[in-house]
């Protein structure tokens, strides 16, 4: 897919197009119809739609099942009154009707079996296709340009986004601000030379991973999230009797979410919750305990009973070539210092945006954000806490949002797929009428009498906290 004009300004430019830039796509499409702004955005993805959740990426292997409901779709939790006030019924009236999980099914005729089926979670692959026909609704004021962004240029009023376009040309575009999206850089793990070719990401393509077994057939998956259980749901399924045991090390025990109604209101809807009223330990404690290194309910009822998964407490420091062609996977746990063999890890530790950004960033723009917000952007936490309502750290000067980085502050589900609508509705208020650009310009309803307009209250006399 590729409806670029290329050309600039845009309003906004979405790195990635997956879950979080759907929702952007459909929310302007929206505001753009409705007449309540003019919104122009623009996603640059370097492989295609839901790359991540497809199976033809790595990541997964595109039958493994979603651990959020479905019903959480890119318009969830449809409060979009909260920002836009009286252009928020017709906008999630919109949104409902036209990029719904119902309305996708409706659409494919499969609506009725769904629902008489108990509503089942979808594979990641048809969440994938969703997505995509998300994109395919979403005309209005959206482009999509395949390319991989290079880099990232603050100026005064604007970024410049470098990319590599399909044909690998160098390509640049002008936007007012930009929401970093995507699974970020994989955390390395340490390891010599020798081990090097056998530990590999948990995005990796999944076909390549049969021939890296050796005769033990033994796996160490390191990290103890949903990528460690999409892969061990992979290995001890899809490769079945190839794998003799698989091993997940992790410094803490395996959690899994209860998924209680409070639990999930608090990502559905943090500003209900009182989230940023909560002292900052308690926040912490919160996302620890419900989503890092968390495996969902459905995953683990997949797994229980496998008598070759094995649970290991403790960090993995270092992987270094053994004996006979095998690793030894140095593992500091409870009881002290141990040596783990195996013929394969998987590191599934888990990714980090931050890393992602500091990549993409300019030395000169690294530095001059840094500053300007006041963060040192070696320090997640520092970044996380100067994350305003708006998803973008903050600064003076262009927006950069950054929603994988906002949990703490601003409230944990928009980190993952819990709240994409009000997510897409605190990012494009900024850039609607009522929002301000960059340069403190304040945005200008377009409709004729501009009846349909945010007003330029702040987000905390608009219900979101600041």
């Amino acid at each position: 897919m590729d409806r670029s004009r290329s050309t600039g300004p845009y309003d906004l430019l979405v790195v990635g197009g997956g879950p979080k830039a759907a929702s952007l796509a459909a929310k302007a499409h929206c505001l753009n119809r409705l007449g309540i702004a003019e919104v122009r955005i623009v996603v640059v993805e370097s492989a295609e739609i839901a790359a991540s959740w497809s199976g033809r990426h790595g990541n997964t292997t595109g039958s493994e099942f979603l651990g959020t409901r479905p019903e959480k779709d890119v318009g969830f939790p449809y409060r979009s009154s909260r920002l836009f006030e009286a252009g928020g019924a017709e906008l999630d009236a919109m949104m409902a009707g036209t990029f719904s999980w119902q309305r996708f099914l409706v659409s494919r005729g499969e609506f009725s079996r769904w629902v008489d089926s108990g509503g089942p979670a979808p594979t990641h692959r048809v969440f994938a296709e969703y997505l995509a026909w998300v994109f395919d609704q979403a005309t209005e004021g959206v482009e999509v340009v395949r390319g991989r962004v290079t880099g990232l240029h603050r100026g005064p009023e604007r970024w410049t986004v470098d990319h590599l376009d399909a044909e690998g040309r160098p390509r640049s575009v002008e936007a007012y601000g930009v929401v970093l999206t995507g699974p970020g850089e994989s955390r390395p793990l340490p390891c010599d030379e020798g081990a090097a070719d056998r530990v590999v990401p948990a995005s990796v393509d999944r076909s390549t991973v049969r021939p890296l077994l050796g005769g033990s057939r033994e796996v160490l998956l390191v990290g103890a999230g949903e990528s460690a259980a999409s892969f061990a749901t992979y290995l001890l399924g899809t490769l079945g009797d190839a794998v003799s045991t698989v091993t997940i090390a992790s410094p803490t025990p395996p959690y899994s979410r209860a998924e209680s109604y409070l639990e999930n209101g608090v990502y559905s809807e943090p500003e209900a919750a009182g989230w940023q009223e909560l002292p900052e330990p308690l926040r912490e404690e919160f996302i620890r305990r419900t989503d890092r290194g968390v495996l969902s309910p459905g995953v683990l009822a997949g797994l229980a009973g496998d008598p070759r998964l094995r649970f290991e407490t403790g960090r993995v420091e270092y992987i270094g070539s053994g004996a006979n062609g095998r690793l030894g996977a140095e593992l500091d746990g409870p009881s002290g210092r141990r040596r783990i063999d195996c013929d394969l890890v998987v590191n599934c530790i888990g990714s980090s945006p931050l890393a992602q950004l500091r990549l993409l960033l300019s030395p000169s723009t690294a530095r001059e954000l840094a500053a300007d917000a006041g963060v040192d952007l070696g320090d997640q936490r520092s970044v996380m806490r100067a994350v305003a309502a708006d998803l973008a750290v903050e600064a003076p000067g262009p927006r950069l949002h950054v929603p994988a980085l906002a949990g703490l502050a601003q409230g944990p589900g928009f980190a993952n797929l819990s709240c994409l609508g009000a997510l897409s509705d605190r990012i494009l208020h900024s850039y609607a009428p009522g929002g301000r650009r960059a340069d403190g310009e304040q945005r200008t309803a377009t409709g004729a009498d501009g009846a349909n307009a945010a007003s330029d209250r702040s987000p905390a006399e608009l219900g979101v906290p600041a």
